[in-house]
């Protein structure tokens, strides 16, 4: 599966199902919460249209009551009321008619039937009491409950009924009993400031819901629009989002190309120096013996023209057999030592090439890695101490301990002691606190780091010697070896003209049963 595929993949299988969710939530949020101030909106505004009606209905009623009530031709729909004791309630007139008095509870009655009536309204007012003197006016279920709750203390009650041929708001408020009323109502009982009931005001909610219906069929419309923008302009940002991921994954994939290439340029110029060392190291054993040999053929060559004359000094017989020990001796010692540089460069090279764990003495790997450096530290007056146990035997992949040492070593000569140009002293101390632990410090008294150099010594590519062909990738590579390869830890001390400590904490693995 191809890193693009996968960036594309991953884009629409996580991101785009998050931001769907989270466009979702927020609209639809968006949307109930406008939704409820429609409503609630529509809801006041009934309840304030309610609430106006009963005002102007008690305004009709005080004045009524000021005026002592109205006379009206008695008539079919206006009867005399035979709920109103009162002296002067009708009045007969000489041409045979007669006037009756209209109290404002009668009043609001004939009110009530007319706006029920209109078609146009259909508003339903009801005067209403715990103690009515006309028994029409006794209160329903939800009249009752809200003149109950006036004795309470409560100043007006409103819900909405839900009925089969539509809503309706129900409104109500009370009733305070004023000086003009008691000439009616003092006999119930009531004095000034009582409440004696309450006028009830019905409206149908069919205009206002079809208002508040336009205005919520428009939200979501509008909200949908909002949506549907959200997505495409969501869906747009994710895939310009995926290319520039996309480009971006091709340049991380590139540079890793390219820095593992040059941490194996690095390794590879590692082992360069190896071998090179190594053929130096090689080439004074190997030229010495050839010399004592061609000093044994000449010798040989002496020798055999001596034997030809008839008379041998056996003091010159001797001298020529003494050169010949000489010249074996000193090419057998050579050759031995070649062979022991043979042997140490076979091991390094297979440990550092194979990466195969194995039980190994940790001293001769610090010995196999200065022997290979040995051509480079003595053309400089860098001197190298050692303190590590001969019997220390560790299980592991040697390999890597040389590389780090190799590594370190070549940075000190370059960096701490310039190139080689400053002389001064190498000290690696390896020791094992306990059985799971492995302690190596590296200290060399070289001209050291500052602390904005020490902060970036391991990062890939950073150098200070860039003008001298430096890759900054030696102590990137230790770094990775330690690190990630050996599960270890690796930490600078380091200031300037006192040097620099690598303190290495790495854990110790142990060797399977059939090592």
């Amino acid at each position: 599966m191809s890193p693009r595929y996968r960036i594309d993949q991953r884009l629409r299988r996580r991101l785009l199902p998050l931001i769907l969710i989270i466009v979702t939530a927020l609209l639809g949020l968006s949307l109930y919460l406008r939704v409820a101030s429609i409503e609630k909106h529509a809801y006041q505004l009934a309840s304030e249209s309610a609430r106006n009606i009963f005002r102007m209905v008690v305004l009709i009623r005080q004045w009524s009551a000021e005026h002592g009530g109205s006379y009206v031709f008695t008539s079919a729909s206006s009867p005399s009321n035979p709920y109103l004791d009162l002296p002067l309630r009708d009045i007969p007139l000489p041409d045979g008619r007669s006037l009756t008095l209209i109290n404002p509870a009668y009043m609001t009655r004939q009110i009530a039937e007319l706006a029920e009536t209109d078609p146009q309204l259909r508003i339903r007012l009801h005067i209403t009491s715990l103690k009515p003197i006309r028994p029409e006016n006794s209160p329903d279920d939800w009249e009752t409950l809200a003149l109950q709750k006036f004795e309470q203390g409560l100043k007006e009650i409103s819900s909405i009924d839900h009925q089969a041929n539509g809503n309706q708001l129900r409104y109500m408020a009370p009733l305070l009993v004023k000086p003009a009323c008691l000439n009616c109502h003092a006999k119930q009982g009531y004095k000034e400031g009582d409440i004696r009931g309450g006028i009830s005001v019905t409206l149908p909610m069919t205009a206002v819901e079809a208002a508040m219906q336009d205005e919520i069929l428009a939200n979501w419309i509008s909200h949908g629009i909002s949506y549907s923008l959200l997505i495409l302009i969501s869906w747009g940002l994710l895939e310009l989002l995926a290319r520039r991921w996309r480009t971006l994954d091709d340049t991380i994939e590139i540079l890793q190309k390219t820095r593992n290439e040059l941490v194996e340029n690095e390794k590879m110029a590692s082992l360069g120096r190896l071998v090179a060392g190594f053929a130096h190291e090689l080439n004074t054993p190997v030229g010495v013996a050839v010399g004592a040999v061609s000093h044994a053929d000449d010798t040989l060559d002496q020798l055999s023209g001596l034997l030809t004359q008839d008379e041998v000094p056996e003091e010159a017989l001797n001298q020529y057999i003494s050169y010949l020990r000489e010249s074996h001796t000193l090419a057998l010692s050579n050759l031995r030592r070649a062979a022991d540089l043979v042997h140490r460069f076979k091991r390094t090279s297979i440990d550092r090439g194979s990466q195969q764990k194995r039980v190994y003495r940790l001293h001769e790997v610090i010995d196999d890695v200065l022997t290979t450096l040995r051509n480079t530290l003595k053309r400089t007056s860098i001197g190298v101490e050692v303190d590590c146990p001969n019997g220390l035997e560790l299980y592991g992949t040697p390999g890597l301990l040389e590389q780090v040492l190799t590594n370190l070593i070549t940075n000190s000569v370059t960096h701490g002691f310039e190139s080689g140009t400053r002389s001064g002293q190498i000290t690696i101390k390896a020791r094992l606190p306990n059985t799971q632990r492995l302690i190596i410090d590296y200290h060399d008294d070289g001209i050291g780091m500052t602390e904005e150099i020490r902060q970036k010594a391991f990062e890939p590519f950073f150098t200070t010697n860039r003008e001298h062909g430096g890759s900054g990738l030696g102590l990137y590579v230790i770094y990775n070896i330690i690190i990630q390869q050996m599960n270890g830890t690796i930490h600078i001390d380091s200031t300037p003209d006192t040097g620099s400590l690598f303190h290495i904490d790495c854990p110790i693995e142990t060797a399977p049963l059939n090592q």
